[in-house]
């Protein structure tokens, strides 16, 4: 379902009810009402770090490719944050202002509660009027653990997360303790993700998240490269809206928390239908043509001239996979 600027949309066939009633009353529960005025943002209604912090938008839109002149930028998760709404608006400003190649922009924020869709809706209906006709704003339902419909596929140039694989990551942890080395849930959203991406334009998957490690997103095959950039407290200051690092280790619970902001790089050699998703999934054996998905270096070129009887084969073998895990895409690896 697609909230145009006159709220008018087809209802769709209901999924996941559980989940997307739970929401719906999560921030029924918080005050949201789309009837009601609402204020262009609030740090009650914000998840990790405010949206308008401006090293925040300057970094995302730095991150974002260059290449192409015109944006398609899709929000997942986006909850009732104004974040699309900051950084198109940012965007804008600097476009306007001559810091900008981009010749326009096309957001599309997501979320599979009505409830929030319809607040954002009335919170940005002014600022959405007022955009210039080379920017667009619009909220579209989307459950992106779910088969995607094809308008969807191989569209976007960038997709924002904030909160959405952090909030998988919790419900899993509380779930299925201990049943798999990643995240069951990460699989189809990390799968969708690819999906949505365009190809051929090193389109980028940007996570904003309090973890200082995403394991899964890091093994990921879809990814050629996953960076990481700390954005520390002493730099956010009260933007920061988590109050102790994500992971709860007690030697650093009382140290200031920290925002991480991970660029994934689409791989587009991974075909979701027919590979692996994971770098150590698969990989019962090991043998001289076992090949890196990301760099393309098979186990043969990696050890080269090495006898590996000599040296251990299951040191040379461990070494390897823990290559194909950290490799970064770059075959000088």
């Amino acid at each position: 379902m697609t909230i145009a600027s006159n709220g008018k949309g087809q209802v769709p066939a209901k999924q996941n009810d559980k989940t997307i009633d739970f929401w719906d009353d999560f921030y029924k529960d918080l005050g949201v009402n789309s009837t009601e005025e609402q204020p262009s943002s609030s740090n009650d209604l914000e998840w990790i770090v405010s949206s308008d912090k401006p090293v925040v938008l300057d970094k995302l839109s730095r991150l974002l490719p260059v290449r192409r002149p015109s944006m398609r930028i899709l929000e997942i998760g986006c909850g009732v944050s104004a974040l699309s709404r900051s950084l198109l608006e940012r965007m804008v400003r600097h476009q306007e202002d001559g810091k900008s190649s981009h010749l326009s922009y096309e957001f599309v924020s997501t979320d599979v509660s009505l409830v929030c869709l319809e607040h954002n809706l009335a919170r940005d209906a002014a600022f959405i009027a007022a955009l210039p006709d080379a920017a667009s704003l619009t909220y579209s339902e989307l459950n992106v653990l779910k088969e995607l419909p094809a308008c969807q596929l191989h569209k976007y140039d960038a997709i924002l997360d904030k909160g959405t694989c952090d909030t998988f990551l919790f419900r899993s942890k509380r779930t299925q303790k201990g049943s798999s080395a990643h995240v069951p849930l990460l699989k189809p959203l990390l799968n969708n993700v690819h999906r949505m991406l365009r190809s051929g334009c090193e389109a980028k998957y940007i996570i904003i998240s309090p973890r200082s490690k995403l394991k899964s997103v890091r093994d990921f095959n879809g990814f050629t490269s996953v960076s990481r950039t700390k954005m520390s407290a002493d730099l956010l200051g009260d933007a920061v809206l988590v109050k102790i690092n994500a992971d709860h280790n007690p030697r650093t619970r009382d140290k200031p928390a920290h925002v991480f902001i991970y660029e994934c790089t689409r791989n587009d050699s991974y075909q979701p239908d027919n590979d692996e998703p994971f770098a150590d999934e698969g990989m019962t054996t090991i043998n001289d043509d076992t090949i890196c998905k990301k760099c393309q270096m098979t186990f043969k070129s990696f050890h080269g001239n090495v006898d590996i009887q000599d040296q251990g084969v299951v040191q040379w073998t461990r070494r390897f996979r823990n290559h194909i895990i950290h490799c970064k895409g770059n075959r000088d690896n």
